[in-house]
C-alpha cells in the first residue's frame, strides 16, 4: 500500500515534466506583438495567414511572405523571424517554389533579413546555416527556380491572378540558340 501511494506522489510530482517531455518540440513559432500591431493597422490577419501558412497553405505563404515588404527596423526582423521558424512546418520545397515566384528584389530582403534572423530566434536547429536545414529555400532566396513535387500533385502553384493569362516562360518558348548565332538581345 505504501509503494502504491508513493508512486502516485512521484507521478503527481513528475507529471507536469513528462508531459512536457512527450510534447512535440518547437511547435511554438514565435510572435511579436508590435508585428501584430503593424498587422492590424494594415489590415492584415497576421494569425490567420500565419496558421494556414504554418499547415502548408500556399497561397498563405506566399501572403505571409510578401508581408515582409510593409514591416521594416525591428518589426523586419521579428517577422523575418517568425518566417523562418515557419519553415520546418512546410515541405521545403514547397516554401521554395513560393519564395521562386517573388520578384528578385523581395527576395533579396528576406535572403538578408531571415540571415539576421537566424540570430534572434530561440531555436538552435534554426542557427544553423539556412543551406543546411533547408536547402530548397536557400536555392529560391538566391535566384535559383525551384519547383514543388507536392504542389504538383495538387494543381500546382499558380502566381497568376484570376483572369489573368500566363505568359510562356522564354526559355520553353524561344528556340535553342546554335553555338554559330552572333545575334544581339
Amino acid at each position: 500500500m505504501k509503494s502504491l501511494i508513493r508512486t502516485f506522489l512521484c507521478l503527481l510530482t513528475f507529471a507536469p515534466f513528462l508531459a512536457q517531455a512527450q510534447a512535440p518540440k518547437n511547435e511554438e513559432i514565435q510572435v511579436f506583438p508590435s508585428v501584430l500591431k503593424t498587422a492590424e493597422w494594415a489590415n492584415f490577419k497576421y494569425m490567420d495567414v500565419l496558421n494556414k501558412a504554418k499547415s502548408g497553405d500556399k497561397k498563405s505563404i506566399l501572403d505571409f511572405l510578401e508581408f515582409s515588404s510593409i514591416v521594416d527596423g525591428t518589426e523586419a526582423l521579428q517577422h523575418a523571424t517568425t518566417c523562418i521558424e515557419i519553415i520546418p512546418f512546410v515541405p521545403d520545397d514547397a516554401y521554395g517554389a513560393v519564395i521562386s515566384t517573388l520578384k528578385p528584389k523581395l527576395k533579396t530582403l528576406l535572403l538578408e533579413r531571415f540571415t539576421l534572423a537566424q540570430g534572434r530566434t530561440k531555436k538552435e536547429a534554426l542557427q544553423k546555416p539556412l543551406m543546411e536545414w533547408a536547402p530548397l529555400t536557400w536555392k529560391a532566396l538566391n535566384g535559383e527556380l525551384v519547383r514543388c513535387s507536392s504542389c504538383m500533385q495538387e494543381g500546382g502553384l499558380s502566381t497568376s491572378k484570376p483572369g489573368q493569362a500566363k505568359k510562356p516562360n522564354s526559355a520553353e518558348s524561344a528556340p535553342a540558340a546554335s553555338g554559330t548565332d552572333t545575334g544581339k538581345q
